[in-house]
């Protein structure tokens, strides 16, 4: 008989340590998953982090444009209200100048129908 013949088999051993072995190996696959798990989820991230960048990015440059809109529209406002302020500079001078003129037509129609009825004779 051999050393090994000679060696009673332990019957709960061997199938402790298969136990043991398998619920080892059971571990690595579900480490190997996890892991796998925490590389998609790591690009997953860069990914978004990605996206967010250029949403920063297209979001500066609309910011950009619309505040240099602003701009234009206040400028725009501005010269608006300078062509407002010297429209009212000028209205007193045109309403005196048709004034005038309105006086001047009213006189000039007097003489007319005057000399229609024979009152004036013309210079």
């Amino acid at each position: 008989m051999s050393a090994a013949e000679g060696r009673p088999r332990c019957r709960w051993g061997g199938e402790a340590v298969l136990r043991a072995r398998a619920e080892a190996a059971g571990y690595r696959r579900l480490l190997r998953a996890r892991a796998a798990e925490v590389e998609a989820l790591r690009g997953a991230v860069g990914a978004l982090h990605r996206q967010l960048e250029g949403l920063r990015d297209r979001r500066s440059g609309e910011l950009a444009k619309y505040q240099e809109r602003v701009a234009e529209l206040e400028r725009e406002i501005g010269a608006a209200e300078a062509e407002m302020a010297r429209c009212l500079r000028e209205y007193p001078a045109l309403l005196r100048l048709r004034m005038a003129l309105e006086a001047e037509i009213a006189a000039e129609m007097l003489e007319s129908e005057e000399l229609r009825l024979g009152g004036l004779v013309p210079p």
